[in-house]
């Protein structure tokens, strides 16, 4: 052998060498870690399970399966996909064979993306897809779109701080921290990640093999080969589905009821042999490796994703015919005409309803939005929009349909008819065809029992309950300003305190606990939004109240329906739906069409009000204000936009043209607003959708201009001297011309006159709450038929009027040669003057706070602090 030759082996022995080292040095260590595999039933294609415990897979003819904890077996579920997600609840995301992307609500999948090869989401909400050139994106729920995210993926998973790892096409794996991608040794086909970070991929030759980050390498898994898909448990416990379809599993889920009774036996417990399989394949259980397991071993119970707090015993199949689950005192006998009777169901001593599910509570986003929700025992769910406008939710077309009559509170009798409460303060009930006052009532709040019992609370937090008649609310012992009815019809209520109360004799039952928003199910079930924006339900084994989890939203206020299920408005004012209840439909449409009567009243009228909130701006006689500098010559006029924006109109200090002037939340500074509208802006108000409204230079027409303003309609209006424009919540269009008032309601194409009263200057607060300066500049408030003066019987001459949607109002007016800020107070009927302020121009965002300008002793404008 030459020495040349011997070279060329040395070099070559040692290049092999190398390779043998990088490829241990990627895996580490060729030892394996033995585990306990157990077979479970079905065949699969793919396998996912969340933090949570709630385990998914597909089966190879595409059908999606749930894994049932609790009877150890699979259930079927609508669908065709060929990969899938465990999410937030049990709402998993799914991938079909076209690409499309696919979220389940709940009942039906919602189609989301094209174009995608993998979908990954966790129990916090974050949910990633890989698209099918190698993109990856993350979903956006508030805006309900997909964000770019740096990084190539064809399978992703997510860690416990909601970042992804990924597997590109070249099966190549990375990490982000957060900040930065960490590429990772080694090359896999799938990869997943348990509810303690536990990381485990199938690796490119068929093994599971789990993220060692001590020793920064992966360690492999024995007893199972051909992996080709993974997931892991909450434990870190891996799963995986072989190449022929198997299901095999270290650890089992188990729910927590069967924990219970196998109790000192649950780590023994396999998946049985008796259940139904994915699939007709039989079902076999694998022999288990002797050595210790990779994680603690044994069967688990997911995580609650809320501690099942009741207030009645859980009652089981067995149980339910032999005693109520909660008092049902007054249920028989009360049908009749009292629409508001409960229904009786097919057994006399029980309501289906009012069983309290056992079921974890987690909630899908509707993607539609409201201010507040009722829900009836029928499961009917209604609900009023920003301007106050009824709405009625229809799980067939997936959305709110419109309902004749605005209220600002609404409630749900049993027969799924909705009643409430008007601006004004007049309490109405719909008949099942009819909107009928209750003649001489007025209240602030109002509820509806399980048992029929018809409770409002009034503005000084009185409580009153509707007689049998139905002709008048009586008098009862208890107080607060938001109310609630148990099924027994004892009312809970939240004091002005925000204290949670019971109020079944004098003085009423005191809870540690504060809320600004409370329902009562027809089981009995408690649930509140805290002080603190928080779902809480009351655990009745004590006096304390649970947190219930809605992962990337915060509560406003909360509904309850049929089986202790709620529906939420977050402060986004989305609605979240536990729950969608199964009812007949066919006839909604038909009653909403048919209705007859109003909501406007007659009579007398009261405040409506609500608990102070420590989140919101509290109304102060001593107002702390923020000042900012317009560096105008003068100002013209100062606008609260219906999309929450502040605008100021006035002259340059270099006297050019009049400038518009808009304030930056962020830099807390005005800017110059640059319009393409080629006239002075004489009167204007900006509507929701940032389009300006306004008469320009003209007497006869109103222009509708776009944010940059581009005129996008022209409408005609009665010649005269147009002298105000405001915009309602609901999107109408108020107009004072000369000393008229004239309206455009949404969907219409005319102004048309509103009333033959003298009007200068008109403001529009919540659920169309109308308030104007008449032509002597008197304050007056629209009752439904006439604008009376404010305070009645008196005769108060003010400089400017504005109104929040939260119906707050405010006016300007001369005192002693000075201009004054004074603020309505409904509940005694006067204005309460702002002590420490001066002011002749005004506005108030939705929130109530103000913002003001004094123009005699300058151009600065102020806004009131939170």
């Amino acid at each position: 052998m030459t020495l040349a030759i011997v070279r060329f082996c040395l070099v070559l022995f040692c290049v092999v060498l190398g390779a043998v080292m990088l490829l241990k040095g990627a895996w580490a260590q060729e030892t394996p870690t033995a585990a306990n595999w157990t077979r479970l039933p079905g065949t699969a294609v793919d396998i996912s399970i969340n933090s949570q415990g709630q385990a998914y897979v597909v089966a190879p003819d595409g059908t999606p399966w749930r894994w049932d904890a609790l009877e150890q077996r699979w259930r079927k579920m609508s669908g065709d996909f060929v990969r899938i997600s465990a999410a937030e609840g049990n709402r998993p995301w799914a991938v079909n064979a076209d690409g499309a992307v696919f979220r389940y609500n709940g009942l039906w999948w919602e189609s989301k993306d094209t174009d995608v090869a993998d979908v990954a989401a966790d129990a916090q909400g974050n949910v990633y897809i890989a698209k099918v050139n190698g993109d990856i994106k993350k979903w956006n729920p508030l805006r309900s779109e997909w964000q770019p995210v740096q990084g190539q993926a064809y399978r992703i998973a997510l860690d416990m701080a909601g970042n992804p790892w990924t597997v590109t096409r070249d099966r190549r794996i990375a990490a982000f921290d957060g900040k930065n991608w960490v590429p990772m040794p080694g090359r896999a086909v799938d990869i997943a990640i348990g509810g303690n970070d536990t990381v485990v991929i199938a690796d490119a030759e068929g093994r599971i093999r789990f993220w060692n980050d001590g020793q920064r390498s992966w360690q492999a898994v024995a007893g199972v080969e051909g992996v080709t898909a993974a997931a892991a448990t909450p434990d870190g416990g891996p799963w995986a589905v072989l190449a022929d379809g198997v299901i095999m599993a270290t650890t089992l889920l188990v729910a927590p009821e069967k924990i219970k009774t196998e109790e000192g036996r649950a780590p023994e417990i396999k998946a049985p042999l008796a259940v139904a399989p994915v699939d007709t394949a039989p079902v076999a259980i694998a022999p288990g490796v002797s050595a210790a397991p990779l994680t603690p071993s044994g069967a688990i119970a997911p995580p609650a994703q809320v501690p099942p707090a009741t207030t009645a015993p859980v009652q089981t199949a067995a149980t339910l015919s032999a005693s109520p689950v909660s008092p049902q005192t007054g249920t028989t006998g009360q049908t009749g005409t009292k629409s508001v009777a409960p229904a009786a169901g097919n057994d006399a001593t029980i309501d289906p309803v009012a069983v309290t599910t056992n079921e974890n509570i987690t909630f899908v986003n509707t993607q539609k939005t409201a201010s507040a929700l009722a829900i009836g025992r029928d499961g009917s769910v209604f609900g009023l929009d920003a301007a106050g406008n009824v709405l009625r939710w229809s799980n067939s077309r997936k959305q709110f349909e419109s309902f004749p009559g605005t209220l600002v509170r609404v409630a749900v009798d049993a027969l799924g008819n909705p009643w409430g409460i008007s601006t004004l303060g007049r309490v109405f009930r719909h008949t099942g065809n009819q909107w009928k006052q209750i003649t001489g009532a007025t209240g602030s709040d109002i509820a509806i029992g399980g048992d029929g019992s018809v409770v409002i609370a009034d503005a000084s937090g009185t409580l009153s309950k509707l007689n049998d008649a139905m002709t008048r609310f009586d008098r009862i012992s208890g107080q607060g300003l938001l109310v609630a009815v148990a099924p027994d019809g004892i009312p809970w209520t939240i004091r002005s305190d925000q204290l949670v109360q019971r109020c079944a004799s004098s003085p009423c039952e005191i809870f540690a606990q504060k809320a600004k928003s409370i329902a009562i199910g027809p089981d009995g079930s408690v649930y509140v939004v805290s002080d603190k924006d928080l779902l809480m339900r009351l655990d009745t084994d004590t006096t304390t109240f649970d947190v219930v989890r809605t992962p990337g939203h915060t509560p406003q206020s909360v509904a309850v329906g049929p089986n202790a299920y709620p529906w939420v408005v977050t402060k986004d004012t989305l609605v979240l739906a536990s729950k969608f209840f199964e009812r007949d439909e066919q006839a909604d449409r038909l009653v909403a069409a048919s209705t007859v009567g109003d909501t406007t009243g007659t009579g007398d009228t009261a405040a409506v009000v609500d608990v102070t909130s420590e989140s919101a701006f509290t109304f102060s006689k001593n107002i702390t204000f923020e000042t900012f500098s317009a560096n105008l010559n003068t100002i013209d006029e100062i606008v609260v936009g219906q999309n929450d924006g502040f605008y100021v109109y006035g002259s340059p200090q270099d006297q050019g043209p009049r400038q518009l002037l808009t304030f930056n939340t962020k830099t807390k500074k005005l800017e110059e607003v640059s319009l393409s509208f080629n006239q002075e802006l004489e009167n204007f108000d900006f509507a929701s959708d940032g389009s300006i409204w306004t008469n320009g230079n003209s007497s006869n027409s109103i222009y509708k201009l776009s944010s940059t303003g581009t005129i996008q309609r022209t409408y005609s209006v009665t010649s005269g001297n147009i002298r105000n424009v405001s915009i309602g919540s609901d999107g109408t269009v108020y107009v004072v011309i000369t000393d008229r008032l004239y309206h455009l309601k949404p969907g219409t194409n005319a102004f048309t006159k509103f009333s033959n009263d003298d009007v200068v200057k008109v403001a529009i607060g919540r659920a169309g709450d109308l308030w104007i300066a008449d032509s002597s500049n008197i304050v007056q408030q629209f009752t439904g038929t006439r604008f009376e003066n404010r305070p009645l019987g008196q005769g108060i001459r003010i400089e400017d009027i504005g109104a929040g949607t939260d119906g707050s109002v405010y006016v300007s007016l001369s005192e002693n040669n000075a201009s004054v800020l004074k603020k309505w107070n409904a509940t005694n009927g006067s204005f309460d003057k702002v002590n420490n302020v001066n002011a002749n121009k005004l506005d108030v965002l939705s929130d109530g706070r103000p913002w003001i300008a004094n123009t005699s002793s300058g151009t600065d404008v102020r806004r009131a602090k939170d």
